[in-house]
């Protein structure tokens, strides 16, 4: 069985630019204009933009280099461990391999959030959870502001490869992601239990709880998995 999906617009974005370089627009140590400017040059947010560039980074195309921005390291073809070349059809089975894996990480990133986070960096937790909440109480998918929470908490992990690679990760899981998150919160049960569980969360970060961080993350997306019909960590005790 396989899920057939229109290819999300970070992927088209980041297909785009990535021809865009290769047909020497960009050399090796071009700096990228600023993202407000590339945002408005594809017509594109500013959060799909990030998710293409994100992609970029991963493949090996750009790099993020203090006091320049984003700079061109390679014009030729992407080097880095990608999932696979098209995501457009997937299986299953790799569905649930791709929700483990983001499993994993984003606990880990949540265990590292709570000990090195600031309290600047709370409150960015904070408000995010806050747009959460509102979006439940308006009965709205709140997508944006679930997207702010996970991208708030990776950042604060302060680990820079994993922000990344958990960046890339989103992109891929976007669309499939946007649906199931539409499906879940137009239930009103449903909606209250996640954010619930959010709240599990952000709690646990805030009062510096490495090892609740983690398994309140874990517990997270064990159970938004098995709401979507997902089984990860299949026949694992933990």
């Amino acid at each position: 069985m396989h899920i057939v999906r229109q290819e999300s617009l970070p992927s088209q974005l980041s297909k785009l630019m990535l021809s865009e370089i290769q047909s020497g627009q960009f050399t090796v140590g071009d700096k990228l204009p600023p993202e407000t400017d590339l945002a408005q040059k594809y017509g594109v947010s500013r959060t799909v933009l990030r998710e293409a560039i994100a992609s970029l980074k991963n493949e090996g195309i750009l790099k993020s280099k203090p006091g320049r921005g984003i700079v061109v390291i390679n014009t030729k073809n992407p080097q880095a461990f990608k999932f696979s070349d098209i995501f457009d059809t997937v299986s299953i089975d790799e569905v649930n391999y791709f929700y483990e894996m983001r499993a994993i990480l984003e606990s880990e990133a949540a265990a590292l959030a709570a000990v090195r986070h600031t309290p600047e960096e709370m409150d960015e937790i904070s408000n995010a959870f806050a747009g959460m909440e509102e979006a439940v109480k308006n009965n709205q998918s709140g997508s944006s502001e679930h997207e702010r929470f996970n991208r708030s908490i990776a950042e604060v992990s302060h680990n820079p490869l994993l922000i990344e690679f958990l960046q890339f990760l989103y992109a891929k899981l976007h669309d499939l992601a946007l649906e199931l998150r539409i499906k879940t919160m137009t239930s009103t049960g449903r909606a209250n239990m996640v954010l619930e569980e959010h709240r599990d969360i952000l709690n646990t970060i805030a009062a510096q709880d490495e090892e609740k961080a983690r398994r309140a993350t874990l517990t997270h997306l064990k159970n938004a998995a098995k709401r979507a019909g997902l089984k990860i960590y299949n026949g694992s005790t933990q």
